[in-house]
């Protein structure tokens, strides 16, 4: 926030926003405030490639994780609901234990059939005319799906298309229990009435600043699902695999993805 207050016309940091939102282990994961930030970026900064891929990132857990977290999220809902009225502590412990029990159900899923996760076509028609139209130049996650220098629009969204479709559906349990820790932490906020505020009331006039703090305060993903070899730097872009391999990269190699092969420091 401070960033866009002193640069707020700047796609590349409406960009950083909405990345921060995608990242599942981010306490303040949230995928309509990165949809919001991802509109102003392609609108401020339309030749940074990076906010079209972030957006095709989004469309694909739009398209194929939102849909598997719902039930999950209803079942804990009306779990919620039907209970007595409990403490915030309380509340907590039932968040984490859902969060953990949809974790598990994905990871199932995964094993017994990884192809049922992506099976409806993600429809890339418009965000690739509009990609077309801006002919964005740079990015690294641009540079990393670009395969020649004279690559089209269409051609990165398509490379990059194929290597986020493995990643979010390799780490779909990761999105989703993120996705129902949030509607957790919302059903305690739209219902105090069953939660024991202990006098916790909203002391801001923007009610998303005070979203972001109680969601700050719940819980992290991290605490809960106590993955080894997964952590938050994994999703600092939509390529996840290729973030976790970072160090490994020669220095070659890494100057590449951050200016591109057909860049005159090479």
């Amino acid at each position: 926030k401070l960033a866009l207050k002193s640069v707020p016309k700047s796609g590349e940091v409406w960009c950083e926003g909405a990345r921060i939102s995608l990242n599942p282990f981010c306490p303040t994961f949230d995928l309509q405030a990165a949809s919001r930030h991802l509109v102003f970026a392609a609108r401020f900064t339309p030749q940074y490639g990076d906010s079209f891929l972030e957006q095709l990132r989004l469309d694909m857990i739009g398209k194929w994780l939102v849909p598997l977290a719902e039930p999950l999220i209803n079942k804990m809902y009306d779990g919620f609901l039907k209970s007595n009225k409990m403490g915030r502590e309380e509340a907590y412990q039932f968040i984490t234990q859902c969060t953990k029990k949809a974790a598990d159900a994905m990871k199932a899923q995964l094993k017994r059939k990884p192809n049922s996760i992506a099976k409806d076509v993600v429809d890339t028609s418009e965000l690739e005319l509009h990609c077309c139209s801006a002919n964005p130049n740079y990015g690294h996650l641009w540079f990393q799906c670009r395969v020649s220098p004279i690559d089209s629009a269409r051609e990165v969204i398509a490379e990059a298309k194929d290597v986020m479709a493995s990643d979010i559906i390799n780490y779909s349990y990761i999105y989703v229990a993120a996705m129902v820790r949030r509607a957790g932490i919302m059903m305690i906020i739209h219902h105090p009435e069953i939660v024991d505020s202990n006098g916790v009331e909203n002391p801001y006039n923007d009610f998303d600043r005070f979203v972001n703090q109680r969601l700050r305060l719940a819980p992290t993903l991290d605490a809960i699902l106590s993955e080894k070899e997964v952590s938050g730097s994994m999703f600092v872009t939509g390529l996840t695999d290729s973030n976790k391999r970072w160090n490994t990269y020669s220095l070659a190699e890494k100057r590449r993805i951050l200016f591109g092969s057909d860049s005159l420091v090479n």
